[in-house]
């Protein structure tokens, strides 16, 4: 096969550019662009002009959110005054710090100063002299000692005639002792507290200074060594010799709480419910106890030295007699003796005469001094006996217990410069009131009202109370009573007065409890109201010369906010009874709408 050769023909040379005119050159099209631009610009109008109207109907709606509103309703009105105050108990016992009793010395507790008898020694016939001093006897007779105290007996001068003389009216010895012994055992039990002690009394008969068989005090060796005591420390709280509270002291006379119930248990009557610290008045009272006995037993003795006196005067007088007709017998026998003798006897008759009717005399004087010891001593120990009760009535006073049934509520003390509930271990001082034993039953509220309120109260008003310790616990009350002296409250100024008001609970509740801060509502007025609504939603127009304020309210409608007179009624602290203009289930403004958004409806 014999391929063929292609050819191209040649192609012609491209034409030279040529001018054109500027005027004959050809226009462009210019509408299709205008369109455009004009379709854009409407667009952008479109979109400003929506946003405008979404940005004021979000406005107009916020405006219309904004306003507070409140449903008209049919309710209580109801005029009160609020009172504040604190619950506390109608029936209660408050018990106070006993008031301990001391002695009647001038120290509290000093004990009798003296003994029961001192009258002088003597001896029986041929004895000495005794009385107030004491004396020496004849040379016959055994020696008198020195008696201490009355001379109600005075000793009798000792004649040698017939080897006899005069004794004294006193035992010896034995009356002294015995007395010195009571003395120093009722100083034992109350010296204690006292700074000075008596000196006991000399013995009459043996000359030896008086001791007691039961120690330097009459009373062992407890007695002066205890504290507080002449020879032991001093007492924790107080000294041996200062006055403690009760006219006595030393620390017998503390009140130191030792136990105590406690608070908010509920106790019955004559539960235990306080003991103060009875340490040291308890050995008080056993020093008192041994000192009644040692000074009965004293007295006993006492009387029977006194019975020894009288028979001892009584045999004084016998054998005056006896002298009396010894020297008679032995005048008889002058005649045959000399004319010195005669004369001796003579003397003798006279003088024993002489001396026996002075002891007849004596007789109703010794007769009433023994009866005045007897009735001292009586009185002695009668005192001592009523210092024993008195000890006793102290240390059951120091153990309290309730005198009827209730709530143990503690009372308030300064500890330092703390106000708190008195406890365990605090020292408190007599008459001061601890505690209070409350009646749950009985609570009432104690509560103040301003004086401007005060004439608006009347006895028997309702009221509410509520509990700031419990929300929601509300308790119906009534006013009981109503103070009639205004008085200046601590937290305000002096011419703020209050008047003080007493409600009464009529309902109780287990969590009522005495102390808890309350606030209460007495009802003045009271009306059922078809309408009723918050104060703040009624407004007043201009006031008029002789007319009242126009009252208004703004009332949600369909078409926005409308404003309505109505007839205002009773108005309480928060809400105002509507008489006419308005109807249960509306709903009003609780400010007043704004210009713009009052023709608005609302939402």
């Amino acid at each position: 096969m014999q391929l063929q050769k292609s050819v191209t023909a040649p192609q012609a040379p491209p034409a030279a550019p040529r001018l054109v005119d500027p005027k004959q050159a050809p226009s462009r099209r210019k509408g299709p662009w205008i369109a455009l631009l004009l379709v854009v610009a409407a667009g952008v109008a479109g979109l400003l002009l929506y946003r405008q109207r979404a940005a004021q109907q979000a406005a107009n709606q916020t405006a219309v959110a904004t306003i507070r509103t409140a449903p008209v309703t049919k309710a209580w009105v109801q005029k009160m005054v609020r009172l504040t105050g604190s619950t506390s108990a109608e029936r209660f016992a408050s018990l106070m710090t006993p008031q301990l009793r001391g002695s009647r010395g001038s120290f509290g507790r000093g004990g009798p100063s003296g003994t029961f008898s001192s009258r002088g020694g003597g001896g029986d016939r041929g004895g000495g002299g005794g009385g107030a001093s004491g004396g020496s006897g004849s040379s016959e007779g055994r020696s008198g000692g020195s008696g201490s105290g009355s001379s109600s007996a005075a000793s009798m001068a000792g004649t040698g005639g017939g080897g006899t003389g005069s004794g004294g009216m006193a035992p010896s010895g034995g009356e002294s002792q015995s007395s010195s012994r009571s003395a120093s055992a009722m100083r034992s039990a109350t010296s204690r507290v006292g700074s000075s002690r008596s000196t006991p009394s000399r013995a009459s008969s043996r000359g030896s200074a008086s001791s007691s068989v039961m120690g330097e005090e009459g009373l062992g060796s407890s007695s002066g060594s205890l504290p507080g005591g002449s020879g032991g420390p001093p007492s924790i709280g107080g000294s041996s010799g200062g006055r403690g509270p009760g006219g006595g002291g030393g620390s017998e006379f503390m009140l130191v709480l030792q136990e105590v119930a406690k608070p908010g248990i509920r106790v019955k009557k004559g539960d235990p419910v306080a003991e103060f610290d009875r340490q040291y008045m308890l050995t008080r009272l056993d020093d008192y106890r041994a000192s009644v006995i040692q000074t009965e037993a004293s007295f006993k003795k006492m009387k029977a030295d006194l019975e020894v006196t009288r028979k001892n005067h009584q045999q004084t007088i016998l054998s005056a007699e006896a002298d009396y007709d010894k020297a008679k017998l032995d005048l008889t026998t002058m005649p045959v003796r000399s004319a010195i003798d005669a004369e001796r006897l003579r003397l003798a008759l006279e003088e024993t005469e002489a001396r026996l009717k002075q002891l007849k005399q004596e007789v109703q004087y010794v007769e009433i001094g023994i009866n005045a010891d007897t009735r001292r001593a009586e009185l002695e120990l009668q005192q001592a006996r009523v210092e024993l009760k008195r000890s006793e009535a102290n240390a059951d006073r120091m153990v309290m217990k309730a005198p009827m049934d209730g709530l143990v509520v503690m009372q308030n003390m300064f500890r330092g410069t703390e106000f708190d509930q008195i406890k365990q271990g605090d020292q408190l001082f007599p008459g001061q009131t601890f505690m209070q034993i409350v009646e749950p039953g009985s609570m009432i509220i104690n509560a103040t009202v301003n004086q401007v309120d005060a004439e608006k109260l009347r006895i028997g008003q309702k009221a509410r109370v509520r509990f700031d310790a419990f929300a929601g616990l509300e308790l119906p009350a009534k006013v009981h009573a109503i103070g009639t002296v205004a008085k200046s409250s601590r937290s305000r100024p002096d011419w703020v007065k209050e008047m003080a008001v007493v409600l009464k609970l009529e309902e109780m509740d287990p969590r009522v409890i005495p102390d808890l801060s309350v606030s209460a509502d007495v009802i003045l007025e009271s009306v059922e109201a078809e309408a009723a609504v918050p104060l703040e939603a009624v407004f007043y127009g201009k006031e008029e010369p002789g007319k009242q304020a126009q009252a208004f309210v703004y009332v949600r409608g369909q078409k926005g906010w409308e404003q309505r007179p109505i007839e205002t009624g009773l108005a309480s602290n928060t809400r105002i009874a509507v008489l006419s203009g308005l109807r249960p289930d509306e709903r009003v403004a609780l400010e007043k709408p704004e210009a713009g958004s009052a023709a608005k409806a609302g939402t």
